[in-house]
């Protein structure tokens, strides 16, 4: 099933921007759904469901701030027809990738190599004691020898564990394929022994302990089990701590502790990092239709190193060609430099004292490519590019802050019931089936749906779903009824993004509000306004990286000299430390009693998902991008690219050989503040709607027609 069309069933009720509706708004407004209206066709509408992806009335997207007759065309046909670059926060310029070497390495000197050299020597010491080693030269022909069990070690053991945990250690230890000594005797296919679960214990500190024992004396790995549900269930009944056990499991197999030492070898940058020289590496990152934190986290796995040592200044859209800084702790340039990376390349390498944080960057630097744009209405483009760069846009949050799914699948719906106590609604509306999503993921759903088995869902995720699989995977240790645990078990990022895009909702249908009501050009008596012209910047004040911006309500006076630039009118995001509009009423609540949701007080417990929990953020209502140019291409060719990115560049392509031919497209460029979007300049220019729904039936018919 497709995503739902945009709706074509309404005219304005209001102004446009600061203008009242007259009869040629309307009929301009007419005739651009019209076109809209003929394009999609009876049919197409009748076979798309609304439910199925978010829509902009939905998202409180409702208004334009100018009257310029729009422009029909495909955005993101390819990959580099949307291209996005960074802007440093140090130097103001776009970040881009143009060196791929790593001659800014920093070498490890004879000083550190010795500290390092002599761990090694431990390391490997302990191992050959523990019948680890790999020397060959040091083995006996029947391994005699490496099977006696450490006495002392036992009974160390014992005095911690007990007598009965003792002798099943024994027994353990003796089994074939539990050392890495016995399973030397094993054939390379045969099945190693189930692990070893100790006694339950409440006690921490004693779980801790037997956790370094094994570590110490027998260098096999462990982890903590949760004991069973019903156990779990009488000590809560009893108001005590649930017990958990210590599970211990067989050696790893051959050729895995070789991989520590290796290991080991490349930490030697992280332990021994020279003086004076800054601690985090910073690169240049170029990626292609990819996530940014999927790209990172492979990263991040390759290098055998914590996601929580990189640092990103934002993320970026995935469906498109994007460039961007990224921190490392101590690693070097020259480890970097070795990986192979699908769908990216990094570069640029530097070395830098702080780690990258949300908001640190002066913005982005959009490249876009419009597509199939009729040659009649190359004038309408150069109209509809002065009327942007005269009347700015609604600073909308758009369609992405709400996702990609509709109903009760939408981001901003799910933070509704968290909102509102809803557990089992907002558990639901994450697992169960929803439309438009790949099989894999459907399947998924399909089987929880049919069996409620957490453990059957989560083998049948792809690991990229964190909110599902974190849920699924605490629904395996807790009881069924503690709902709480598993959404709190959700990374806090994306558990965030729900109340956030709940946030999102409610400024998005006040800004249209506050603009029906009194335009975009005037500043009126009780508008809130920064001070000294303050930037706001959502994304680090939301992480609480750094104070609210200061804002003051405009007086009476104020608002009759009219000296007070519009720009730096702003509305809140809910939270417990903003102030609201005196000049919009109760708007807010009135808006938030719609959806059931008290601001001011919390009808659970839970403080996580409690909108007055969060401080809340400022966002200007009106936007006007900087440096805004354009032109029009002509091109033969469909599949053309017709952008060079960093990525071609770096690929050796300079320029691009475009075939003249009877098709148009044209390119914008233009620079955003942080937290801005570009779909919302560019639904701006093309008074298109902005839903994955209506671009994916664009590029259906561009691709229809390109064929016939």
């Amino acid at each position: 099933m497709c995503p739902a069309p945009e709706r074509i069933d309404e005219k304005p009720t209001a102004g446009v921007g600061d203008a009242p509706v007259d009869d040629a708004t309307v009929k301009a407004w007419d005739l651009r759904e019209g076109n809209t209206r003929k394009d999609m066709g009876a049919s197409v509408e009748s076979s798309w469901r609304e439910s199925d992806a978010v829509e902009e009335k939905t998202a409180g997207i409702e208004l334009y701030a100018n009257a310029a007759a729009g422009f029909d065309g495909v955005l993101k046909e390819r990959f580099s027809d949307f291209i996005v670059r960074e802007i440093d926060k140090d130097t103001g310029k776009a970040v881009r990738l143009d060196d791929l070497s790593a001659a800014v390495d920093v070498p490890i000197d004879a000083r550190e190599r010795a500290k390092f050299d002599e761990m090694k020597a431990r390391v490997l010491a302990m191992e050959k004691e523990a019948g680890l080693s790999e020397d060959k030269g040091d083995e006996s022909e029947e391994g005699e020898g490496d099977d006696q069990i450490d006495e002392d070690a036992m009974t160390e053991f014992e005095a911690l564990c007990g007598a009965e945990d003792a002798q099943r250690l024994r027994e353990f230890l003796a089994t074939p394929g539990v050392t890495r000594a016995s399973q030397k005797k094993l054939h390379s296919r045969a099945v190693l022994p189930d692990p070893l679960v100790l006694a339950p214990m409440t006690d921490k500190v004693k779980r801790t302990q037997i956790h370094q024992f094994f570590k110490r004396h027998f260098f096999l790995p462990t982890d903590n089990i949760a004991i069973s549900v019903e156990a779990k269930k009488e000590a809560e009944k009893n108001s005590q701590k649930p017990p958990s056990s210590v599970r211990v499991h067989h050696a790893e197999k051959r050729g895995k502790k070789r991989s520590r030492i290796e290991a080991l070898d490349h930490r030697a940058g992280r332990n021994f990092w020279p003086e004076g020289v800054p601690e985090h590496v910073r690169f240049v990152f170029c990626k292609e239709n990819k996530e940014s934190h999927e790209m990172l986290s492979v990263i991040s796995r390759a290098l055998k190193i914590n996601f929580k040592t990189m640092g990103i200044a934002g993320t970026k859209d995935k469906r498109a060609v994007t460039t961007q800084h990224v921190t490392v702790h101590r690693i070097r340039a020259k480890r970097l430099a070795k990986l192979v990376l699908y769908g990216c390349k990094i570069g640029n390498y530097s070395y830098v004292d702080e780690q990258l944080g949300f908001g640190d960057h002066n913005g982005n630097e959009f490249e876009v490519t419009i597509r199939g744009v009729d040659p009649e209405d190359v004038q309408k483009v150069e109209t509809a590019v002065d009327a942007l760069n005269s009347s700015g846009t609604i600073n909308y949050f758009g369609l992405q802050r709400f996702g990609t799914t509709g109903g009760k699948h939408a981001t901003h719906k799910i933070g509704i019931e968290l909102l509102r106590g809803n557990w089992q609604t907002a558990i639901d509306a994450l697992l169960l089936p929803r439309e438009g999503e790949r099989s894999d993921v459907g399947d998924a759903r399909a089987a929880w749906e049919k069996n409620k088995d957490p453990a059957e869902m989560l083998k049948a995720l792809p690991r990229w779903c964190a909110a599902e699989r974190a849920i699924v995977e605490r629904m395996m240790k807790v009881s069924a009824n503690d709902m709480v645990s598993c959404l709190l078990a959700i990374p806090k990022q994306i558990r965030m993004m729900y109340i956030h895009a709940y946030q999102g909702y409610l400024f998005n249908r006040v800004v249209s509000a506050r603009v029906r009501k009194y335009g975009m050009n005037t500043v009126v008596e009780g508008d809130l306004v920064l001070e000294d012209g303050e930037i706001v910047d959502e994304e680090e004040t939301m992480t609480g990286r750094v104070s609210m911006p200061r804002v003051r309500v405009v007086s009476a006076d104020e608002a009759a000299l009219g000296k007070i630039d519009p720009a730096l009118v702003v509305l809140p995001l809910p939270g417990n430390a903003v102030m609201y509009p005196e000049n919009m009423g109760d708007i807010y609540q009135d808006l938030a009693n719609e959806d059931g949701i008290q601001l001011n007080a919390n009808v659970h417990s839970v403080r996580e998902f409690a909108i007055n929990a969060f401080t809340g953020d400022y966002r200007r209502c009106f936007l006007k991008p900087s440096d805004v140019s354009h032109k029009v291409v002509s091109y033969a060719d469909p599949k053309a690219d017709l952008t060079l990115t960093d990525l071609d560049r770096m690929n050796g392509i300079t320029e691009r050989n475009i075939e003249d031919g009877p098709l148009r497209a044209v390119t914008v460029k233009f620079t955003l503040p942080p937290s801005s979007y570009a779909t919302m300049i560019l639904r701006e220019l093309m008074k298109s709607n902005t839903s994955v729904a209506s671009h994916k039936k664009k590029t259906l018919d561009s691709r229809e027609n390109d064929n016939s």
